[in-house]
């Protein structure tokens, strides 16, 4: 299995190194303005990996169940990611007057802007912004470190297993309250803020939820192919399978759900500082690529996710996290890229190649971490009690609907 996981880390790391090396020659190629739309896209897109991976984390802890542990350590591999994160985000620092207009109102000759910034300044400044982002990852690296250090431990003393997992289930309770504030605030100064004119009650939750859906839909694929370790794979069977399958499904709705919900408030209000976000997509091609995720990313997976087989398949369930993973890279590009180009829209080769490097870098990193532990808890009594039980059978509308 590690030799497995090596090839694959090799191969992402040379695909990552390459692409984020072209990338950054494409900063004295296209400019600093491109390089850094497309860093940011780039960023944000791993940034829900390591983010949704801690999220999970915490909530396995506090509900547990067998499709948790077979993905606990994939989500603790995950949460360690996040000094890479720091560094990636690092970049952005520097490109801050490229990114976000509030930093010189005044350059950009927009008195509604000007008017605007005089009520969020003490918000939106650019000491406020680096002290925030200081506490978000201080907050994420601290919960990711000591949730590790305490599953290590529980692996390393049977004696005191319970003890840890307590610790471990307490952490995750309060842990979720911090980290859903830094992720919420996170996305409102990283990406809600390139348009500082506008805002809206639920793009955090909406954000936090896209996360959930590139992070489970990631991991169904991972967990796939570490059924080919002998341990892992007797652990993992077709009712996991469809239990993580059933969660990327309502992780999806929800999402989709919370698109729909914001744009029929802020339709309904009418209000001229909340409409700007929509007035920016209301011409080609973008309210045709709103289209196309509402078809995509929502109505396809949720047709093929209906049938229970699909989600019991391993290999089926993989190809739609696959897929989904694309279209959480086009909803991406549509939140951000119509802030710097609704007058005119363009796909740049960056906006292409930054993503994939970072997601090279990211995977080479995640996979690392992944092989350094056991793939499954090892002093867990919650784990044992769950294996000396069996599975409950197929009942239901559900089990007479998967061979339809």
């Amino acid at each position: 299995m590690n030799e497995m996981i090596q090839k694959i880390r090799t191969k992402a790391l040379a695909i990552g190194v390459l692409a984020t090396a072209a990338v950054a020659a494409g900063y004295f190629v296209a400019g600093p303005a491109q390089f850094y739309q497309s860093w940011l896209m780039a960023f944000l897109y791993v940034f829900a990996f390591s983010a949704g991976g801690l999220g999970l984390l915490m909530i396995h802890h506090l509900a547990t169940g067998r499709w948790g542990f077979v993905l606990q350590r994939p989500y603790e591999a995950a949460a360690r990611t996040f000094p890479l994160v720091l560094v990636l985000f690092i970049p952005l620092l520097f490109g801050m007057d490229h990114l976000y207009i509030w930093m010189n109102p005044e350059a950009a000759h927009d008195h509604v802007l000007e008017h605007v910034m005089h009520h969020k300044g003490m918000y939106l400044n650019e000491s406020g912004f680096y002290l925030r982002a200081a506490i978000f990852f201080v907050i994420w690296i601290g919960l990711a470190t000591l949730l590790s250090k305490w599953s290590r431990a529980q692996d390393d003393n049977k004696a005191d297993g319970e003890l840890y997992g307590r610790k471990m289930r307490m952490l995750s309770g309060i842990g979720l309250v911090f980290f859903g504030l830094a992720v919420t605030f996170a996305s409102v100064d990283w990406a809600m803020s390139v348009e500082p004119k506008w805002y809206s009650a639920l793009y955090g939750a909406t954000f936090m939820v896209g996360q959930g859906v590139a992070t489970l839909a990631l991991l169904a694929i991972i967990a796939k192919l570490l059924t080919a370790d002998k341990q892992y794979g007797a652990a993992i069977g077709t009712q996991q399978f469809h239990d993580i399958g059933n969660m990327i499904f309502a992780f999806n709705i929800l999402w989709a759900y919370m698109c729909i919900s914001q744009y029929v408030i802020i339709w309904s209000g009418n209000l001229p500082e909340e409409i700007e976000y929509y007035l920016h997509r209301s011409h080609a091609p973008w309210p045709e690529m709103a289209i196309a995720l509402a078809v995509l990313h929502f109505a396809v997976p949720f047709a093929l996710m209906l049938f229970k087989n699909n989600k019991k398949r391993p290999a089926t369930l993989a190809k739609i996290a696959a897929w989904l993973l694309v279209m959480r890279f086009v909803d991406y590009f549509w939140t951000l890229m119509p802030a710097f180009r609704h007058q005119e829209f363009h796909l740049h080769w960056m906006d292409i190649a930054a993503p994939v490097g970072l997601t090279g870098l990211w995977l080479y990193v995640f996979l690392g971490q992944l092989k350094s532990r056991p793939l499954l808890p090892q002093n867990d009594p919650r784990f044992a009690h769950v294996l000396a039980h069996p599975e409950e059978q197929d009942t239901g509308w559900e089990a007479d609907a998967s061979n339809a």
